[in-house]
């Protein structure tokens, strides 16, 4: 990024800023209504609504960002928005590819935006990232409306039955959040198919259901108001590129490496794919962040008011999936090492500790110990699946299962399982995380044989985040051994064991489960952010460096991040056109 670039003005920039959670549930509780979430309901009315949130949101732009070096150009810019807005609308309107065209639409205002940043001078490393996370919200957004809620889900089930995901979120609206028992159900039995998926904790099945009550009270048919709740893992993902923003601003990220990471974080297809997942997973990877840039905080400036939130976030993330605990272990480094800091004085930290644990222990462990008392189940519970499945590799060698890459495997990119209709089954737990990264594994998969138009662009997805993240994977080991001004040696080792907690925790898991759809990037998402951050902090040193090589390396690194980028917004807006 040029460092002559004047500071971005003051006024609606400065807002979003200090603002930017507020402002981005704001947008996806304004992108509600616009078909409630459900590309069949994109009708005339939508496009209006829209129409008229864009034309507003334009105009106050022009003025907010000093868009125009003049107050008579900026006008003329106020006249040109609400006529271009109405002329987008009505081409969604009529045009039977909506999601494309809302794609490419958002694309090409993002990209005259930045040119008219540019040249009133408003143009900086805050203001790019600021466009790059509107344009992740949007395709999320595009995700979101051609995703319905049985489309490329895990275990969801069917709204209207019991099991699943979404039975569990049926099951908390239907009874007004009673917890089931044997008394008021006699067959309920958390190992059973009927209530499949209910030994999760339920904060985040109850924000889903509390969404469909509020639109069901609203008069929202229950149809349209249960494919609507898909906007709150939407906003989930929405939420944790700001938090992920959070986190590498207090490591001095700047400039182009800054932007690289944020890139990283807006356009990953993870992101995007379970920002329209009705399953859990995509909230307990905003509380891990929040967890993360909590711990961050809490270090730098140990008091109450950083370790209440920090013990929220934990005991949330455990609430929502007991996973969630993977953060401990670093954060209880920290507690440690601030501990022998201030071994003279050490009453402060011992009540903070205890108020963290009064705190995060009942959140994070109420359902599992209420489970263990009422029905006997174990605290780590996990159901096993059937091993005469063809999906099961338990029969294997550890080594034939960890260490080979050939026999085809590679031939087909896409998460392979035969019983989703591809070839074979995976299973090498390396591979898998590479393929379900992309292009993840269930219903109605994302691939070639389901969507022909990706044919091309998928393998070239997929092997441009082969390079990326193998290279950011090694980036992110040498910049946690290395010193740096900007990160302290306890700091990196609070990254680097959060990191390996997360690493070390999806191969075991891999290993006593050798199913194909156990060898998922959803199993250990905060690698992305923490590979991306290593990439950044690379590329940052080696900004200092004049030698050619260092040279080179980056500019081979920002292009290879703007293709990876540009190529993922691409295959998910290809997805989404119908035949």
């Amino acid at each position: 990024m040029n460092n002559k670039l004047q500071r971005t003005p003051q006024g609606l920039f400065n807002l979003m800023r200090r603002h930017p959670y507020l402002l981005t549930i704001l947008l996806c509780g304004i992108l509600l209504p616009f078909g409630y979430a459900d590309r069949a309901k994109i009708n005339t009315g939508s496009c209006i609504y829209l129409g008229i949130i864009a034309a507003v949101a334009s105009i106050a732009a022009i003025f907010g960002f000093n868009l125009g070096k003049s107050l008579v150009e900026k006008l003329i810019l106020c006249g040109i928005a609400p006529v271009s807005v109405t002329a987008v609308m009505l081409i969604i309107g009529f045009v039977p590819q909506k999601a494309l065209a809302i794609a490419l639409i958002a694309l090409t205002i993002a990209v005259i935006a930045a040119f008219l940043m540019k040249r009133s001078g408003a143009l900086s490393d805050t203001s790019m990232i600021m466009l790059l996370i509107l344009l992740g919200i949007t395709i999320r957004f595009v995700y979101v409306l051609y995703t319905g809620s049985g489309d490329r889900q895990h275990d969801v089930g069917a709204w209207g039955g019991t099991a699943g995901h979404l039975g569990y979120i049926e099951y908390w609206n239907t009874h007004n959040f009673r917890l089931p028992d044997k008394s008021f159900l006699p067959d309920f039995d958390l190992t059973s198919y009927t209530y499949w998926q209910y030994y999760h904790p339920p904060f985040h099945h109850w924000l889903m259901a509390g969404l469909l009550s509020v639109l069901s009270a609203l008069g929202v048919p229950h149809s349209t108001a249960a494919e609507a709740t898909q906007m709150m893992p939407m906003l989930y993902s929405s939420l944790t590129m700001i938090v992920s923003y959070r986190i590498f601003r207090p490591v001095k990220l700047k400039g182009m490496p800054l932007i690289v990471a944020m890139a990283i974080m807006c356009f990953h297809p993870t992101f995007i794919l379970f920002g329209g997942s009705f399953n859990n997973d995509m909230l307990l990877m905003l509380m891990v962040m929040s967890s993360i840039m909590w711990g961050l905080r809490w270090y730098r400036e140990p008091r109450v008011g950083n370790i209440v939130p920090l013990a929220l976030c934990i005991g949330l993330g455990m609430m929502t999936k007991l996973s969630g605990w993977m953060v401990a272990p670093a954060v209880a480094m920290f507690f440690l090492i601030v501990l022998i800091k201030n071994i003279r004085k050490p009453l402060r930290y011992i009540g903070q500790y205890a108020l963290f644990a009064v705190i995060c222990a009942p959140l994070g462990l109420w359902w599992q110990v209420r489970n263990l008392i009422l029905f006997k189940l174990p605290l780590t519970y996990v159901p096993m699946l059937d091993k005469s499945m063809s999906m099961y590799s338990g029969d294997m060698s550890l080594a034939q299962r960890l260490l080979s890459f050939g026999n085809g495997q590679l031939s087909y990119v896409y998460g392979s399982i035969k019983l989703i209709g591809a070839p074979f089954d995976e299973y090498n737990p390396t591979i898998g995380l590479f393929k379900t990264a992309m292009f993840d594994e269930g219903t109605n998969s994302i691939s070639s044989l389901n969507y022909p138009q990706i044919s091309v662009t998928g393998p070239i997805l997929f092997w441009l985040s082969v390079i990326l993240f193998t290279v950011s994977f090694v980036c992110f080991i040498v910049m946690m051994i290395k010193k740096s001004p900007a990160v302290n040696g306890s700091e990196r080792a609070y990254f680097a064991l959060i990191f390996a907690t997360h690493l070390i925790s999806y191969y075991m898991f891999a290993i006593a489960y050798p199913f194909s759809c156990t060898f998922n990037i959803r199993y250990c998402m905060p690698l992305i952010p923490l590979c991306a951050m290593g990439l950044a902090l690379a590329l940052q040193r080696l900004k200092e460096n004049k030698k050619p090589a260092a040279l080179w390396f980056g500019r081979i690194m920002y292009a290879l991040t703007a293709a990876f980028c540009a190529v993922g917004y691409l295959v998910y807006t290809q997805v989404g056109i119908t035949a």
